[in-house]
């Protein structure tokens, strides 16, 4: 295998040993010097994975592509022609990767034996003492952690011709550069099957398991805490818990919503109109905000060295933001709480926009062409109707230049069902069922049916931030929501039944890909939670049952004192592969699932 060469016969000579003629060359080699040259990863992993389609006579062809990224300028990363010309070889590698099969699962019988609301309740005590004790680690500044792992043999569906859009959809050459990079680790990776299993490792279910501890990124942002808020939400408005464990769940969820609507909050204009809104960014600035977001210098650092340090803000944080704030201001009304006063006004104008409005100057199919998905890789999907991720934040650089889409924009299925949600939740006071704003939310909708009609949402490939599994049990919250709707109100909003035609192949995938085969924890609390929420009618089919058993079985597997195990909740396909999980959010979703299947199954417990 000598003769065949690996990733340091390709890259040390261009770049370690000559030299860079801009910044953008500078970062390669900074990113290269700390990944690919740390001494563990060399000599343990990389080292060994020698590329059986690389001969040593082949790596000119190879060397060409990383000395002209070294020798690059900032004009040459904007050029897609460039772009495309110059990384086809390492495009052309990403093409040649078999992918293997890390997902186990096998045919899975169904249980027809119900859980009692006993063993139900003792799932949700589990929960909810992890939940506390975690909150309480930090007096003075508590948060619940989400580590972030990355994978380095990379995302599964990142081939040569997502690579290349990539690359050309980003606008940050940081970003592009750790984009090329872990793409010729993919490549090298994957090429030693001995190798990859050091980097990935066989599981059961769909989420994956987040097993390499002592590699995590643990840190806070805005859009964990609003998953966060709705899951105590549940607990609060479907048990009857105690005053003594109320007044310890409300000051947590008064905290998550002063992050998400007040410490995570910027101020945007919209790119045609000059509107002027809020929005929440996952990535707020200021020394407040980075100590909230439990970012050291070191982590900030390494963000910013990967591209990350220009951060938008995303319409899918801030329309569920937007969702929680109204459901806080319904809590505080219905069971006359005495709370935070100003955090309340915060909600109130927080709401006080032209939502509707504002996001159907993003919107595909509503006219307007300023803000595109620069990066086309969640496939098939229609895109029409949808919304992308990020608002419009230029970022002015040192050279007079400005830079959009730092790291792309794109489409993801998942944050425009969160949009989906919070609009139904605020139409009365967005006017949501009227006029213009009704063309918008109905192509919005459109796009949701075509993504469940056409069975794409099954497709992984179809996300970038989610597992399908997700988007089912949003289809759930979407639906919950729906059913507050008055009667004429569904007929305005949903003329042709389109909701409901979502809810009927959202519960045949819970059927027939869900719960028919291998689930973990996670993916259980995801089945139930979207069986609950959709109205599933039968409840002695054994679905429900089946997916319960998967909790109650796995209750005690974790470690730490953690009831569960972390797994896969969020995700990234580039620069690699990020999944994003932990203990604590894992017994959330958990506790969010069963405080719904009991209350579904057996009505408002003393718990």
């Amino acid at each position: 295998m000598n003769n065949y060469a690996n990733i340091y016969d390709i890259c040390d000579t261009p770049v370690l040993k000559e030299r860079p003629q801009a910044a953008p060359g500078e970062n390669f080699k900074f990113l290269y010097q700390k990944s690919a040259c740390n001494w563990l990863l060399k000599y343990l992993i990389l080292k060994a994975c020698r590329h059986p389609q690389i001969p040593m006579q082949d790596v000119p062809v190879y060397q060409a592509a990383i000395r002209a990224a070294m020798q690059a300028s900032q004009m040459n990363w904007r050029d897609a022609d460039w772009i495309k010309q110059t990384f086809k070889p390492i495009a052309d590698l990403l093409d040649r990767i078999d992918k293997p099969q890390f997902r186990q699962r096998q045919p899975l019988p169904l249980s027809h034996a119900l859980p009692s609301q006993a063993q139900l309740n003792t799932v949700i005590e589990r929960c909810m003492q992890d939940i506390l004790r975690t909150w309480r680690r930090d007096k003075n500044n508590p948060y619940f952690p989400v580590a972030a792992q990355v994978i380095l043999s990379g995302d599964d569906h990142m081939n040569g011709e997502n690579f290349l859009n990539v690359l050309c959809g980003v606008g940050s050459f940081e970003y592009q550069n750790a984009a090329l990079l872990s793409a010729l680790l993919r490549c090298f990776i994957s090429s030693s099957s001995a190798r990859l299993k050091f980097i990935r490792k066989h599981y059961r279910g769909i989420a994956e398991k987040m097993w390499l501890r002592s590699c995590w990124f643990t840190h806070r942002t805005a859009f964990y805490d609003v998953n966060f808020f709705e899951h105590l939400l549940a607990k609060v408005l479907k048990t009857e818990g105690t005053d003594d464990e109320l007044q310890q769940i409300l000051p947590i969820m008064e905290n998550l919503l002063q992050f998400c609507g007040v410490t995570s909050r910027e101020w945007l204009v919209t790119p045609n109109k000059g509107i002027k809104h809020p929005a929440i960014t996952c990535l707020p600035i200021g020394s407040e905000a980075i100590y909230a977001c439990r970012l050291s210098k070191k982590d900030r650092a390494i963000k910013k060295d990967l591209g990350f340090d220009d951060f938008a803000s995303d319409t899918d944080t801030t329309f569920f933001t937007l969702s929680i704030a109204k459901k806080w201001l319904d809590l505080v009304e219905d069971r006359n709480l005495e709370v935070d006063a100003k955090l309340l006004e915060e909600c109130r104008s927080l709401l006080d926009h032209p939502w509707i409005e504002i996001i159907n100057e993003y919107q595909i199919g509503s006219g307007y062409t300023s803000n595109p998905p620069t990066i086309q890789i969640t496939k098939p999907l229609n895109y029409q109707g949808a919304i992308p991720i990020w608002f419009d934040k230029p970022f002015p650089k040192p050279d007079g230049s400005v830079v959009k889409n730092v790291v792309g924009n794109e489409i993801c299925p998942g944050h425009n069902m969160d949009i989906l949600e919070s609009i139904i939740v605020n139409r009365k006071q967005w006017n949501a069922l009227q006029g213009e704003n009704l063309k918008t939310v109905r192509r919005l909708l459109d796009f949701h049916y075509e993504t469940y009609r056409s069975g794409n949402f099954k497709q992984e490939s179809a996300f970038q931030y989610y597992l399908p599994e997700i988007y089912v049990f949003y289809a759930g919250r979407v639906y919950d929501a729906y059913l507050t709707l008055s009667e004429a109100e569904k007929m305005i909003l949903d003329p042709s039944g389109r909701i409901d035609a979502i809810r009927q192949i959202a519960l045949a995938y819970c059927k027939d890909d869900l719960i028919a085969y291998t689930l973990n924890a996670f993916d259980a609390a995801l089945a139930v939670s979207a069986l609950v929420l959709l109205r599933h009618e039968s409840r002695d089919d054994g679905l429900l049952a089946t997916a319960l058993k998967v909790i109650t079985d796995a209750l005690g597997e974790g470690v730490k004192g953690h009831p569960f195990l972390p797994y896969e909740w969020n995700k990234m396909r580039h620069p690699c592969r990020i999944i994003v999980g932990s203990d604590v959010s894992t017994s959330l979703f958990v506790l969010n699932a069963v405080v719904n299947a009991s209350f579904y199954l057996y009505g408002v417990d003393q718990n």
